[in-house]
């Protein structure tokens, strides 16, 4: 018997799987807006593509339709729900990449602004609801114990307790 790895060497430890309403469009929306690449065809079934995978960089996800193997998972934009995750991704040129999306017709949330912790970020809305956030790092964390206590990254006393609530 042959020793198989854990995983296929190519794929990283951790690949969110998203939700699409369609899978075609989401494919071509992170195609042009994100700089994603396809890897290989979508799985078609009944003429509709229903799973795909793409990369960008070290990053990769892959996309399943909405409804595809008996899953009751629906995109944010379809329960009307937004989801308690959000996808953060570094790429070499923060500006370049915003100018690429925002002329691919993203939605944007924040525009590119500087973070105490060194990154230069911007966030993003796609076509299902997911929030995107994409990051440069440009310099190295140089924050005070005061900026972190005005951060409100650290939830006080009061706010801990209403959380037990």
């Amino acid at each position: 018997m042959t020793s198989v790895p854990y995983k296929p060497d190519h794929v990283p430890q951790l690949t969110p799987c998203l939700t699409v309403e369609a899978p075609e469009e989401a494919i071509s929306f992170y195609e042009l807006a994100f700089g994603f690449e396809r890897i290989g065809e979508p799985i078609v079934r009944n003429g509709l593509a229903v799973f795909a995978e793409m990369y960008c960089l070290e990053a990769r996800i892959m996309l399943q339709r909405q409804g595809s193997f008996s899953s009751p998972s629906q995109t944010p934009n379809s329960s009307e729900i937004q989801q308690g995750i959000g996808l953060y991704i570094y790429v070499p040129n923060i500006e370049m990449h915003y100018s690429r999306a925002t002329s691919c017709g993203a939605t944007i949330l924040s525009e590119v602004l500087d973070t105490f912790w060194g990154d230069r970020i911007y966030t993003v809305k796609d076509l299902d609801g997911y929030l995107w956030t994409f990051a440069q790092h440009v310099t190295e964390p140089q924050i005070t114990e005061e900026e972190i206590s005005n951060s409100g990254l650290i939830l006080e006393e009061d706010e801990l307790d209403s959380l037990d609530e």
